[in-house]
C-alpha cells in the first residue's frame, strides 16, 4: 500500500475502495468512468455485476470538493459515517458522471458509488484527522482551518 502524500501530516496509510453495481441496463464503460471520476489513478477490477476501484490518493476528490464549495457538507457526511478506522460514503453515480458530488438520501435503484476510506488500524483519531484534511474548517464559505497541502 502506498503512503498517501497528503497523510504525511498524519503519518498514516489510507486505502480507498470504490464499489458500484453494474446493472444490465447500464453501460459498464459509464460506470467505470463514474468510479474513476474522483479517483483517476485507481486500479479497477471487475466482478460479477460490479466494478471495484482501489487507490491511496484522495487528492483529486479533495480538489473537487473544494471547487464545488461543499466542504462543510462533505465533512459532515464523512465524519458522521466514521466507524472504527474507516468511513463509508454513498455518492450518486449519475452525479459523478457529470463531475458533481451528491449524497443520495436513499439508495438509487441502479445503485450508487460506495466509497470506503480505511485508515491504518489502531487510532480512531487518524480517520477523523483525515476528514479534517479533506475538508478543513470554514467560515462564511472560506477555509479558515489548517490546509496541510
Amino acid at each position: 500500500m502506498q503512503q498517501l502524500h497528503a497523510l504525511s501530516v498524519c503519518g498514516h496509510f489510507v486505502l480507498v475502495t470504490v464499489e458500484a453495481a453494474v446493472k444490465p441496463t447500464e453501460d459498464p464503460a459509464k460506470v467505470r468512468e463514474a468510479l474513476l471520476r474522483f479517483f483517476p489513478e485507481a486500479v479497477v477490477t471487475e466482478a460479477a455485476g460490479a466494478l471495484r476501484a482501489t487507490t491511496t490518493d484522495l487528492r483529486p476528490l479533495r480538489k473537487r470538493v473544494w471547487e464545488l464549495r461543499i466542504i462543510d457538507t462533505f465533512r459532515g457526511q464523512y465524519l458522521h459515517a466514521i466507524e472504527g478506522n474507516s468511513t463509508m460514503l454513498r455518492l450518486s453515480k449519475q452525479a459523478a458522471l457529470g463531475n458533481h458530488i451528491s449524497f443520495p438520501p436513499t439508495p438509487h435503484v441502479l445503485g450508487d458509488l460506495r466509497v470506503t476510506v480505511t485508515a491504518e488500524p489502531g487510532d480512531l483519531l487518524d480517520i477523523e484527522r483525515l476528514g479534517w484534511w479533506l475538508c478543513p474548517e470554514t467560515k462564511d464559505g472560506e477555509i479558515v482551518g489548517p490546509i496541510d497541502s
